[in-house]
C-alpha cells in the first residue's frame, strides 16, 4: 500500500533544496595573496578601499540573510494559508456528496481539483470510519484504510491540520492539508477531506528572491568598490604628491615646491611642509654663504700662515749666520781667558744660550722646509747605523736601549735624512720623558698595511687631554727652555707626506709608544705588472 508520508525535514535535507555553503579547504597563502597583503599593509589607498568594501559586504550580507529569512517565511506562510483555504473550499464543495455517499461525484470533484490547480498533487476523501471514499488518480485505493503516520494524524484531527511531507513520485516538499467534516449542529465527525499541496513553486519563488538579493548585494558591493576607489584616489593623490615632495626634501632637493590643492587637513599639512621647506632652503642658503666666507677666510689664513712660515724661515736663515759668528767668537775669547773662572762661566752660559737659539732656528727651518721624498731607504739599515750613537747618548741619561728588528723588510719611499730626523725627534722626546732613566724599545715589523716602526719608552707618559694636540705646531708639555713644540709636528709632516701614518698611545706613569706605519716601496715595473695582472683577472 502506498505511504504518502516521508519526514519533511529528512526529505528536504536529502534533496538539498536549501542552499548551503560547501566545505572546502582554506586557501594556501601563496605569493599572490602575500603580495595583496603587502599592498594592504603599505598602501593607505588599499586600506581605505578594503575597509569600505568589507563594510559594505558585511552589511549587505547581514541584510541579505535577514531579508532572505523573512521572505522565505512569508512565502511559506502565504502558501500554507492558500493550501488551507483551498482545503476548506474543497471540503465545502464535497460536503453534500459525502453526506449522501455519492462516491462517484466525489471522485469527479477530486479529479477536477487536481487538474485545475497545478499545485494540488492529490485529493483524498475519507469517510468517518477512515476508509478512502475517493482518491484522485488512484482508484486502486478506494475502500482501503491508509496506515501511514500522515494519514493517521489527518484522520485523528478535529481541526484543520497542515503537515509537511515529501510528495509521491516527484519527492518535492509539500503540505498535507486535512479538513474534518462535521454534521451540521452535531459534534459527530462525518469524514475528512485531504489534499496534497506542492511547495515547488514556493521554493522557486524563494530561490528567485534569494538570487535577486544576491545580485543586489553584488551590485551594491561593486558600486561601493568603485566609489571607494574614486574616494581613495581623491584622498591618496594629494598624499602621494606630499610624499613625493617630502622624499625629494629628504634627498636634499629643496627647490621643488610642495603644491597640494586641497583645503582639508592634508592641505594644512602640505602648507606646513612648504613653510618648513622654505625655511630650510633659506637656512641652507645662509649656510652656503657662511661656508663661502669661511673658505675664503681659511684661504686667506693659509696664505698668511704660509707667508709667516716663509718669513720665519728667512729670519731664521738670516739670524743663523750671526749666531755662528758669535759662537766662534765666544770660543776664541774662551781660549784667551782660561785663567778667569768668572769669564769662563759667563762665556759658557752665553754659548749654551746661543746653542738653544740655534736649535730653535733649526726647528723653524725644518718645519718650514718643504718635504718631497724622492729616495728609498731601508728602515733597519738606518736604525743599525744609528744604534751606536743612540746608545752612547742615552747611556749618559741612564736609559737602556733595545732594538728588535724584523729581517728582510722592504724599503720605504723616504729619504735617509728625513727618517733619521723623525727617529731622533722621537728618541729625544722619549729621553726627555725619562729624566731619571728607564728603558727604550725600538721595534720594526711588517704586515699588510706596510712597515711598522714602534718606539716605546717607560717614562712619565702623556695626559689624555694632551694626546689630540701632540702633533700641533708650537704645542709642548715641556718647559719653555727645552723646546718650542716643533719636533713632533715636523715628524708628523714627514711621515704624512710619505703617505704614512703616526699615532701615539700613552698612559701616565707607565710610558708612551709612537706607532709609525710607512707603505712598502714597490718599483714602477713591479707595480705595472701587478696592475696588469689585476686588470686581466690574474692572481697576485
Amino acid at each position: 500500500m502506498y505511504s504518502p508520508v516521508v519526514s519533511y525535514a529528512t526529505q528536504w535535507s536529502r534533496l538539498g533544496s536549501e542552499p548551503g555553503v560547501p566545505e572546502c579547504p582554506l586557501p594556501v597563502l601563496g605569493s599572490p595573496l602575500r603580495r595583496v597583503l603587502d599592498l594592504v599593509r603599505s598602501s593607505l589607498r588599499a586600506k581605505y578601499i578594503l575597509a569600505i568594501v568589507t563594510l559594505v559586504v558585511v552589511l549587505m550580507g547581514a541584510v541579505t540573510v535577514m531579508q532572505d529569512g523573512q521572505q522565505r517565511q512569508a512565502i511559506l506562510e502565504q502558501t500554507r494559508l492558500r493550501a488551507l483555504a483551498l482545503g476548506g473550499s474543497l471540503a465545502a464543495l464535497s460536503e453534500g456528496y459525502l453526506f449522501s455517499y455519492n462516491f462517484a461525484k466525489l471522485e469527479q470533484v477530486m479529479e477536477q481539483i487536481t487538474r485545475s490547480d497545478e499545485d494540488v498533487v492529490y485529493a483524498v476523501v475519507h469517510v468517518r470510519d477512515g476508509k478512502v471514499a475517493a482518491y484522485s488518480r488512484r482508484d486502486d485505493l478506494q475502500g482501503q484504510r491508509l496506515a501511514d503516520p500522515i494519514s493517521k494524524r489527518a484522520l485523528q484531527a478535529k481541526q484543520p491540520l497542515v503537515q509537511t511531507l515529501s510528495l509521491p513520485e516527484s519527492h518535492d516538499p509539500g503540505y498535507d492539508v486535512a479538513v474534518p467534516v462535521y454534521v451540521a449542529g452535531s459534534p459527530q465527525k462525518w469524514g475528512t477531506i485531504r489534499l496534497g499541496f506542492s511547495l515547488k513553486r514556493a521554493y522557486i519563488t524563494i530561490a528567485e528572491s534569494r538570487r535577486n538579493l544576491f545580485l543586489l548585494g553584488l551590485l551594491a558591493t561593486g558600486s561601493s568598490a568603485v566609489l571607494a576607489v574614486v574616494l581613495a584616489t581623491r584622498i591618496a593623490r594629494p598624499i602621494g604628491h606630499l610624499m613625493f615632495a617630502v622624499r625629494a626634501m629628504a634627498r636634499g632637493s629643496y627647490d621643488q615646491p610642495i603644491e597640494v590643492d586641497t583645503q582639508d587637513e592634508i592641505g594644512y599639512l602640505a602648507s606646513t611642509f612648504e613653510q618648513m621647506r622654505l625655511a630650510l632652503q633659506e637656512h641652507l642658503a645662509g649656510l652656503a654663504a657662511e661656508k663661502g666666507h669661511l673658505q675664503e677666510a681659511n684661504l686667506r689664513l693659509q696664505e698668511t700662515q704660509q707667508q709667516i712660515v716663509h718669513l720665519a724661515a728667512r729670519v731664521a736663515h738670516e739670524v743663523n749666520n750671526p749666531l755662528a759668528i758669535l759662537k766662534t767668537t765666544i770660543r776664541i775669547i774662551s781660549k784667551h781667558s782660561q785663567t778667569n773662572e768668572i769669564a769662563q762661566t759667563n762665556l759658557q752660559m752665553m754659548e749654551e744660550e746661543i746653542n738653544r737659539v740655534a736649535r730653535i732656528i733649526h726647528e723653524l727651518l725644518a718645519f718650514s722646509r718643504p718635504i718631497h721624498p724622492q729616495q728609498t731607504v731601508e728602515v733597519n739599515t738606518v736604525l743599525g747605523g744609528m744604534q751606536q750613537v743612540l746608545e752612547y747618548n742615552l747611556r749618559d741619561k741612564q736609559v737602556a736601549l733595545r732594538m728588535v728588528l724584523e729581517p728582510d723588510l722592504p724599503p720605504v719611499h723616504l729619504s735617509t735624512d728625513h727618517l733619521k730626523q723623525v727617529i731622533l725627534n722621537l728618541v729625544r722626546n722619549a729621553e726627555d720623558a725619562m729624566p731619571t732613566g728607564g728603558h727604550l724599545l725600538i721595534q720594526t715589523t711588517q704586515d699588510a698595511q706596510g712597515i711598522h716602526l714602534d718606539i716605546t719608552d717607560t717614562g712619565c707618559g702623556i695626559s689624555e687631554e694632551f694626546l689630540s694636540r701632540l702633533f700641533d705646531p708650537f704645542f709642548t708639555t715641556k718647559e719653555t727652555e727645552r723646546g718650542m713644540g716643533l719636533g713632533l709636528a715636523v715628524s708628523f709632516g714627514i711621515i704624512r707626506r710619505a703617505n704614512g701614518d703616526i699615532v701615539v698611545e700613552s698612559e701616565v706613569g707607565k710610558g708612551t709608544t709612537f706607532h709609525i706605519v710607512l707603505p712598502a716601496y714597490v718599483p714602477e715595473t713591479v707595480a705595472d705588472s701587478v696592475h696588469e695582472d689585476v686588470r686581466k683577472g690574474g692572481h697576485l
